[in-house]
C-alpha cells in the first residue's frame, strides 16, 4: 500500500511536468526549439543569415515576427531598404529550427506595412521589427500567444534565445524604464544579469511567465555605473564601479497596436 502511494504520486508529479505546470520555472514546458527560429534571407544585393523571428498568433491566421536592424539599415550592404522596395529586393525569407533546418516556414509579403514605416514631418521613420505573412507554413512550429498589455516597471520577462556557442538560453529579466515611469512604453527596457550577444538574441521573444510573447530584442548593451547607480566613462577605473546589462525590445503593443483583437 506503501509503495502504491509513493508510485502514485511520482506519477502526478510527472504528469503535472509534463502538462507545464512547473510553479519554479513556468515557461519550462514550451517546446522553445520550435519556436525560436533562425533567419536565412536573400536579398539582390546579398545574403542574411543571423539573427532570430519567431511566429505568433494574429487572429485566425499565423504571422512571423522579427527584427529589423537596429541602425535602420538593411542586413547586407548598409543601405537603406525602404518597406516599398521589401517587394523587388528580397528574393526569399525562411525561419527554420535551428539544428533541423528543414523545420521551417517561408515567409511571403510584410505584413501591417503602416505600423512599420510612417513620416514624421518631412522624415521618414522605419520601426526596428518587421512582421510577414506566410508562404508556406509548418504545423510542427508553435506560435506564441501574443500580449498587448502594458509592461509595468520591475515586471519580471524572459528572453529566449542561443548563445555565442549556439546553446538554447532562458535569461530573466526585469523592466527598468529609463526615468523609472510606471510603464514601459513604446519600448521594453530589461535589465539582465549576464550580457546578450547581439547577433544570437536579435529578434528573440520577450515573454512573461506564461509563455505569452509581450515584445523581440533589438539590441543589447551595457552601462558601467558607480556605487550610486550613476553612468560613468568606462575607461575610467572608480572603486566599486560596475557593468550592468540591458536589452531593449519593442512591444507587441506597439506591432500588433494597442486595439489589436484576437
Amino acid at each position: 500500500m506503501k509503495y502504491s502511494i509513493l508510485i502514485s504520486i511520482f506519477l502526478l508529479v510527472a504528469f503535472k511536468c509534463a502538462m507545464g505546470q512547473n510553479i519554479e520555472d513556468p515557461i519550462s514546458f514550451i517546446q522553445w526549439k520550435k519556436v525560436v527560429l533562425s533567419n536565412d534571407a536573400e536579398f539582390t544585393d546579398g545574403k542574411m543569415d543571423w539573427g532570430l523571428g519567431f511566429l505568433i498568433k494574429y487572429k485566425n491566421d499565423t504571422i512571423a515576427c522579427t527584427a529589423r536592424d537596429f541602425t535602420g539599415t538593411t542586413y547586407t550592404r548598409g543601405k537603406m531598404l525602404y518597406i516599398k522596395d521589401f517587394g523587388k529586393e528580397m528574393k526569399y525569407w525562411r525561419m527554420y529550427v535551428s539544428d533541423d533546418p528543414t523545420q521551417k516556414v517561408v515567409l511571403d509579403t510584410l505584413f501591417m506595412k503602416d505600423k512599420i514605416e510612417k513620416k514624421y514631418s518631412i522624415f521618414l521613420y522605419s520601426a526596428y521589427f518587421l512582421t510577414f505573412s506566410l508562404k508556406q507554413k509548418n504545423k510542427n512550429l508553435i506560435p506564441l500567444e501574443p500580449d498587448i498589455r502594458k509592461t509595468a516597471n520591475k515586471d519580471t520577462l524572459y528572453i529566449v534565445g542561443y548563445d555565442k556557442d549556439h546553446n538554447l538560453k532562458i535569461v530573466r529579466g526585469i523592466v527598468e524604464t529609463p526615468l523609472n515611469e510606471k510603464y514601459s512604453e513604446p519600448e521594453i527596457r530589461l535589465q539582465t544579469d549576464v550580457f546578450l550577444y547581439y547577433s544570437n538574441f536579435v529578434g528573440a521573444p520577450i515573454v512573461d511567465k506564461n509563455g505569452k510573447v509581450v515584445g523581440l530584442v533589438n539590441r543589447a548593451y551595457d552601462l558601467y555605473k558607480n556605487t550610486k547607480g550613476r553612468i560613468i566613462n568606462d575607461d575610467k577605473e572608480v572603486a566599486g564601479a560596475h557593468y550592468e546589462y540591458f536589452i531593449n525590445g519593442t512591444s507587441m503593443r506597439s506591432i500588433l497596436g494597442k486595439d489589436y483583437q484576437k
